[in-house]
């Protein structure tokens, strides 16, 4: 098979029609490539046919009218027996051993920043990873290499068992870089029949055999993409914008309304005089406390309280976080604030203090934003708040690594804690867009411009080392560190108006919709996700760690990104993603396993990482505030 693009004169890729094929009986599974091929040319189609054993395969190619080609597999067992433990499956292999490889959520070109001692899936020399097709939010593969790339797309369909449970196809990448489409079995690190289970956790788990009776046969279908990028790290774009899925909508169980009313309702349950409770009650046996930035988000829940017209409370919890959160390090500040036992702390790493740039960028971003707010409805706004962002905003600028970018935390003494690179503190930029739009001082919108910018080289020029390490409990790619490039450079967008940044965060929105869901997998008979209808698409997964599914989203940036820039198809995903994001809510005392209206679990499993089919009821103040925010702010635009 020679694909070409246009009046290219070289092949874009070529590949042997018997390598292309492969089918194997006994466990572990194997690639066995058939003897040989016969090729039948026609009209329409071309049909390759081929024998390997016992099974007879025909495959069949042809293109759709919008010009991508479709390929159609069918294994039969020809024999006059059973054949057990079949594996079949198509391949690609790559014309190179150096290429960015994107399978969304899961892995992005090889998940260089995490952690070598993690057990996470990577594609190494000599190495492999295939998963079951509801793991990926777009369930395909990408490999870029030499200005060039090619997508294969699968086409997702239950397979019910006799005893309710769901399995579907998988996809991956085999040792050599050889593109995988099998009719369900996995691979972990080149070992077959590893699945990867949950957090750095790998078990054995033999599945997506298959067992065919005398006639019976296996059928796929895929599509196939392929053209020019450059640079070649941007091949993840392909698969946002190669619309196969767009016929899916998500659910809409609740309007924006709703939305805001229950969570609106369980902020106020949070709600302790100074703050709101980063957990209900004692869980896990953790303390109560107040939680700024990452999972505590308490002033965003006192910004929710500004836009919802109560600016009394946010001032009570604004003023509390100012006056007490101070470190003798100018700028630096804690954390989290623990009730019970009235005292200020930072998060601890490696068993050291530690003060995280993600949580405290946010916060202080918050702290700005609520301050812009007040001085927006004409209430008076503390020097003391407009102070503590610039005295940060100052630490930002001023404790840089010698990449010229924020590092991933301090140590009490205001030292960065590691020279490691990272995403980690891009909220760190927002907060100084954030002393700039407080002060008028045009030296902050240069910093901002500055850092964004290096950070811009390190990661999302080529992301030949994608964002990464913005989550405190993982360790790699993650969703939350794109994010904020993705607002900084929003903003930056919208105080310059420099088409630039538009296109920066236009590339770094692709990247993050790789993690949203465009299509809904079925779910086991009596899970509580079959029950209730639950529908994966709109939602993010979290990280190549982390392979469930969360709220944590710039859900009304996207919208608002899309109507300034005249990108309305953006405005329209982050529509389906805001109303994906009301399943789960409580909305009556046990529903959902919560007894306040408003509450929602941190995490909704739709593969097999955890419990497949089930949400769990670990509700961090995050999954309050990320929601209400974003339903608050779109309802205001709508």
């Amino acid at each position: 098979m020679r694909l070409r693009r246009g009046g290219a004169a070289a092949p874009h890729l070529r590949a042997p029609l018997r390598g292309m094929l492969t089918a194997s009986t006994g466990r572990p599974w194997r690639v066995e490539h058939p003897g040989s091929v016969e090729v039948a040319p026609g009209r329409e189609a071309v049909v390759v046919t081929a024998a390997a054993g016992p099974l007879g395969a025909r495959l069949e190619l042809a293109f759709t009218p919008d010009g991508l080609l479709s390929l159609a597999t069918t294994w039969r067992n020809d024999s006059e027996h059973e054949v057990g433990d079949v594996a079949a499956g198509l391949l690609l292999p790559l014309p190179t051993t150096d290429a960015n490889l994107t399978m969304p959520g899961v892995l992005y070109n090889g998940n260089p920043s995490s952690d070598p001692a993690r057990r996470v899936p990577r594609v190494e020399p000599g190495g492999g990873f295939v998963c079951e097709e509801d793991r990926l939010p777009i369930p395909a593969v990408n490999a870029a290499w030499d200005g060039q790339y090619v997508s294969l797309f699968a086409h997702p369909e239950a397979r019910r068992d006799g005893d309710g449970t769901v399995g579907y196809d998988s996809l991956g990448v085999l040792p050599g870089l050889t593109v995988a489409a099998m009719t369900g079995v996995i691979m972990f690190d080149g070992e077959p029949d590893v699945c990867y289970v949950s957090k750095a956790e790998v078990a054995d788990d033999p599945i997506g055999y298959r067992t065919l009776a005398p006639g019976e046969s296996i059928s796929t279908r895929h599509t196939l993409d392929w053209g020019p990028v450059e640079p070649r790290g941007l091949g993840f774009r392909k698969l946002v914008h190669t619309r196969l899925y767009h016929e899916d909508q998500g659910a809409r169980p609740l309007e924006r309304d709703d939305i805001v009313r229950l969570k609106a309702n369980a902020m106020d349950a949070r709600w302790e005089g100074r703050g709101h409770l980063a957990y209900a009650g004692t869980r896990h046996r953790r303390p109560r406390s107040f939680l700024y930035g990452w999972t505590g988000q308490c002033l965003k829940l006192a910004l929710c309280e500004a836009l919802l017209g109560r600016p009394e409370r946010t001032r009570r919890a604004a003023d509390f976080y100012v006056e007490g959160s101070g470190t003798p390090v100018k700028g630096l500040r804690h954390a989290r604030y623990l009730l019970d036992e009235d005292r200020w702390e930072s998060f601890r790493r490696g068993g050291a203090d530690f003060v995280s740039s993600r949580a405290h960028g946010e916060t202080v971003a918050d702290l700005a934003a609520i301050a812009l707010r007040f001085r927006e409805a004409g209430l008076p706004v503390p020097a003391a708040w407009e102070e503590a962002v610039e005295d940060a905003a100052t630490l930002f600028w001023r404790t840089r690594l010698k990449e010229g970018i924020v590092p991933n935390g301090w140590t009490p003494d205001g030292q960065p804690f590691s020279p490691m690179v990272s995403a980690a503190g891009i909220p760190c930029v927002q907060a100084m867009l954030g002393a700039y739009r407080l002060s008028g001082e045009p030296v902050w919108l240069r910093r901002a411009e500055e850092v964004l910018g290096r950070y811009h080289r390190l990661h999302a020029a080529t992301f030949e080392r994608p964002f990464a390490h913005a989550t405190l409990d993982a360790s790699g790619e993650d969703k939350e560190a794109g994010m904020s490039y993705f607002l900084a450079a929003f903003e930056l967008y919208r105080l310059t108006g420099r088409e630039l940044y538009a296109r920066w965060a236009e590339v770094a929105a692709d990247w993050l919709l790789t993690f949203v869901y465009v299509w809904s997998p079925e779910f086991a008979e009596g899970s509580t996700f079959e029950r209730r209808g639950f529908q994966a698409c709109g939602w993010p997964s979290v990280s190549v760690q982390n392979h469930h599914l969360d709220v944590f989203f710039p859900t009304s940036e996207l919208m608002e990104f899309g109507l300034a820039t005249g990108r309305p198809w953006y405005a329209a995903r982050a529509e389906t993603i805001l109303h994906a994001m009301g399943q789960g809510i409580c909305q009556e005392p046990g529903d959902w396993g919560f007894d306040v209206p408003g509450e929602q679990g941190e995490g909704f499993f739709q593969t097999n990482w955890q419990r497949k089919g089930e949400a769990n009821t670990w509700n961090p103040s995050w999954v309050i505030a990320l929601p209400l925010y974003h339903a608050l702010r779109m309802r205001k635009v709508a």
